[in-house]
């Protein structure tokens, strides 16, 4: 992890991201009710988790956990990285057992806030899914700025397109892909789940399945929040890039996990979203982990010996 993105992960953990932002007429809705009854203060609290995290030294171990724990994960078992697109971000990371040939494969989308972090961070999530003979793939992406959210869903398309078109050279089987990823990636997973691969010329169940960690659905509290400041969100965005106006394109079984240490709002957003799954018959399991905040619900991931990963590899037919 650089140095920019410890510096970020702590940023935003600490509680410190809202006094930081320049208020541009916040102040004036301090007061104001604008989403659920949240004032914009109270709102940012939900989305950053800051009231619901534990105390510094905790924190400061989790943030640089993602570091040490991806370090040793990659000098163990080095991926083998190909360019998807032109842009120096557009890489995957590949981790294949040796010998690998047609084997299920999971995607993974990182999370940061959609403006931070990388691919290398989420190595260790890798470990249970090469023990259990699959392929995991942690996909790189352009942050934003300088992406927008439009950009950025193409961009994963894009990612999840060429593993499909060039699994059998990776050792995989195109016909049996997954995806998952945590927080702003749980919703770039949410969005793969959603998209309606037939308009793009791909199968309409190109995916088998997803297991989403603690992702966003909804990107309208999201515009009303700090966040908006960088991401610049619009309107029309908020409507096609907002997974929850879409339960009916999900085509796979999915697997939703929050923590129960995270704030009300991302417990409810999680529960909301497996209730319209649902409906359509496409949740297979909803887990609220206790003992788990935002920031931790990744490491879920990282063994096997935890319902959620035995569940992720049940749906992909591995246990």
């Amino acid at each position: 992890m650089s140095n920019n993105s410890i510096s970020r992960r702590k940023f935003l953990m600490t509680g410190s991201a809202l006094a930081a932002m320049p208020t541009l007429g916040l102040r004036a809705q301090e007061e104001k009710a604008v989403f659920r009854g949240w004032t914009v203060n109270q709102l940012n609290d939900q989305l950053n988790q800051g009231p619901y995290l534990p105390p510094p030294p905790e924190l400061k171990k989790i943030s640089e956990s993602y570091t040490t724990n991806s370090e040793k994960v990659r000098a163990q078992y080095p991926p083998k990285t190909f360019s998807y697109g032109s842009s120096d971000a557009e890489k995957l990371d590949v981790f294949a057992p040796a010998y690998a040939s047609g084997l299920p494969i999971m995607i993974f989308f990182h999370g940061g806030s959609w403006d931070f972090d990388n691919k290398n961070n989420y190595s260790s999530q890798a470990v249970p899914f090469l023990l259990n003979n699959a392929i995991y793939i942690s996909v790189g992406f352009d942050n934003i700025p300088p992406n927008t959210m439009t950009g950025l869903v193409a961009q994963c398309r894009k990612a999840v397109n060429w593993v499909y078109k060039n699994a059998k050279q990776i050792g995989g089987d195109p016909n049996k892909l997954y995806v998952s990823g945590h927080s702003s990636g749980g919703h770039l997973a949410n969005m793969m789940l959603v998209t309606e691969w037939e308009k793009q010329g791909l199968p309409t169940n190109l995916l088998k399945g997803g297991s989403i960690l603690s992702g966003w659905t909804d990107l309208y509290p999201v515009s009303l929040s700090m966040r908006q400041q960088f991401l610049k969100l619009t309107p029309q965005e908020v409507k096609d890039y907002s997974p929850v106006n879409f339960p009916q394109n999900v085509k796979c079984p999915v697997i939703i996990t929050c923590g129960g240490g995270e704030s009300l709002y991302m417990q409810m957003q999680s529960g909301d979203w497996s209730t319209k799954l649902q409906a359509y018959n496409r949740l297979a399991g909803a887990y609220r982990m206790q003992g788990y905040v935002h920031f931790t619900t990744p490491f879920l991931f990282n063994d096997t010996n935890n319902q959620v990963i035995k569940s992720t590899l049940a749906l992909m037919n591995l246990i």
